[in-house]
């Protein structure tokens, strides 16, 4: 059965007349079976559809499965008539915001997609955020029948974001980033005068449990590794321009390291220095200054290697010209 098959399987899903059974292609195998269901019943409680698994009223191959059962070709699933929620008000997203994002797409074929983009607009829908980059390209794209993200960078970070559009190159990009065989390049800008070339920051990582602060993460000799390289670019008088390469890919980690090497990241709202912040707002900063510049992958399984540049947004290109002015004088 054809993925489009599958999908026009659940006509009488939706109205919960009766159970239906869909069998997985290529498309969708290696996907967990608990986010499976989740993409089907956008309008069903995550307690429901965890509890029709759990009650094995969702069978594969007409046994009862745990939500961490990752399906295969071939796989048949019973699903049952799930009532749905239909008082939610469906998504709705502005032609204008489709039409942006698809002006920011830096490469693209029949694998993937690699996006410029923008600072302010988080990867997915979540806290605070009714839709995401996810969300609005498969908006633009109603017809394209797989697209993922591959990795995520942070809200208020700009540059390089690559989405998946099949399965098998989803799995191949991810085991890429994972390994040495990739580079991820970054441009900031951070606070004082900072002389470094090739420098090594090695601070561990985790979660701040503390309620009562802005840092969502925190250095910790209990944390997980991470590895970040910081090399200076140019000097301003109180500021320092820097390329920075990631080996590991914790949340936060540039912003964290950068901080904890008391050069913390301009505009930074979490982990920055308020009163460094405030002065450069009254030159016009107005988001924060870390961007993912540069993007190489070796994609194995597929034989692709790619090489994908963004180019810094002309706002933070014009607060370095004006504090590079600022510093001559």
């Amino acid at each position: 059965m054809t993925y489009a098959a599958i999908v026009q399987g659940f006509d009488g899903l939706m109205n919960g007349v009766k159970v239906k059974l869909v069998q997985i292609d290529q498309q969708k195998a290696g996907q967990r079976i608990d986010n499976f269901l989740l993409g089907y019943f956008a309008n069903v409680p995550k307690s429901r559809v965890y509890r029709a698994l759990r009650s094995g009223e969702v069978r594969v191959n007409k046994r009862r499965v745990k939500p961490v059962y990752r399906l295969q070709i071939g796989d048949q699933i019973r699903i049952p008539p799930l009532r749905q929620n239909f008082s939610a008000k469906p998504l709705h997203i502005p032609k204008a915001q489709c039409e942006r994002l698809e002006n920011c797409i830096l490469k693209e074929d029949q694998y993937l997609l690699v996006l410029n983009k923008p600072a302010g607009l988080a990867v997915h829908a979540g806290t605070g955020d009714a839709y995401g980059v996810i969300e609005i390209l498969r908006a633009s794209r109603e017809h394209q029948p797989y697209l993922e993200l591959a990795h995520r960078i942070d809200k208020e970070t700009s540059g390089c974001l690559i989405l998946a559009k099949t399965r098998r190159s989803l799995l191949d990009i991810q085991q890429s980033l994972q390994s040495d065989t990739s580079i991820k390049n970054y441009i900031c800008l951070v606070k004082g005068l900072w002389q470094v070339s090739g420098y090594d920051v090695r601070h561990n990582i985790q979660k701040n449990g503390h309620e009562n602060t802005s840092g969502k993460m925190k250095v910790s000799s209990t944390g997980l590794a991470a590895h970040t390289t910081f090399s200076t670019i140019e000097t301003f008088a109180n500021s320092t321009l820097l390329k920075v390469q990631i080996h590991t890919g914790r949340t936060h980690q540039i912003r964290i390291h950068a901080q904890a090497e008391h050069h913390p990241i301009a505009g930074d709202p979490r982990y920055g220095d308020f009163d460094y912040n405030h002065e450069l707002q009254k030159m016009g900063l107005r988001r924060m200054f870390l961007h993912a510049s540069q993007l190489r992958l070796r994609l194995t399984d597929l034989s692709q290697n790619y090489e994908i540049h963004a180019p810094l947004p002309e706002e933070l290109k014009q607060l370095c010209q004006r504090l590079k002015n600022k510093s001559d004088h």
